[in-house]
């Protein structure tokens, strides 16, 4: 399975290659065959509009809060942004992750090496960021985040400082980079929760 796969959602229907689903979150596998993360991006790099799937119909849609569409008041995203399905975080939703490499349209399913993660806590709550990049992209050859710090440290020193500046002063509070193996068994115990969750979706 090589390349990118493009999702249509309309009506609440999915397609992903040959197949249909009608919720991203849940249908959509977990790992693609050659065992790399499906990852199913909601906002796509250098926009600001805030879209979410709907946990209950699968559908995407704009983010809204007291009746008005969530925008970004800061710079756009610096990467896309998105959840690796069949995933299950502290707070409820699909685990979120920041893939490094050019925008995608939203709604679109790409397969992703997860080469560590940012441990913040957003109002004292645990909020993990999974770092991704495309074995097709500019970063195909990094293994691990350790990489990524000697070749390019700027990269995360700009998406670290594009969390802890998108809300409001404070409410983001950054603590440490995870490596790869510490990000890979997070996600697979995210995995492993939403199985166990299953029932309640």
């Amino acid at each position: 399975m090589k390349g990118v796969n493009i999702t249509i959602n309309l009506l609440g229907l999915m397609f992903f290659g040959n197949a249909c689903f009608s919720n991203p979150i849940n249908d959509v596998p977990f790992k693609a065959p050659d065992g790399l993360y499906n990852f199913y991006i909601e906002i796509p790099g250098g926009t600001k509009e805030k879209w979410e799937v709907d946990k209950k119909t699968g559908v995407l849609k704009k983010d809204q809060k007291n009746g008005k569409d969530r925008v970004v008041n800061f710079l756009p995203y610096p990467g896309n942004y998105g959840f690796i399905p069949q995933t299950l975080s502290g707070d409820g939703d699909p685990i979120d992750l920041i893939d490094l490499d050019e925008s995608l349209g939203r709604g679109t399913i790409k397969r992703i090496s997860v080469i560590g993660a940012m441990y913040f806590e957003d109002n004292n709550e645990i909020d993990y960021k999974f770092v991704g990049v495309s074995r097709e992209g500019t970063f195909k050859h990094l293994d691990s985040i350790e990489d990524l710090f000697f070749e390019k440290p700027s990269v995360l020193e700009i998406i670290k400082l594009w969390f802890l500046s998108y809300k409001k002063q404070g409410k983001m509070v950054f603590f440490k980079f995870l490596d790869r193996g510490e990000a890979s068994r997070l996600i697979e115990a995210a995995n492993q929760r939403w199985k166990a969750n299953r029932q309640n979706y």
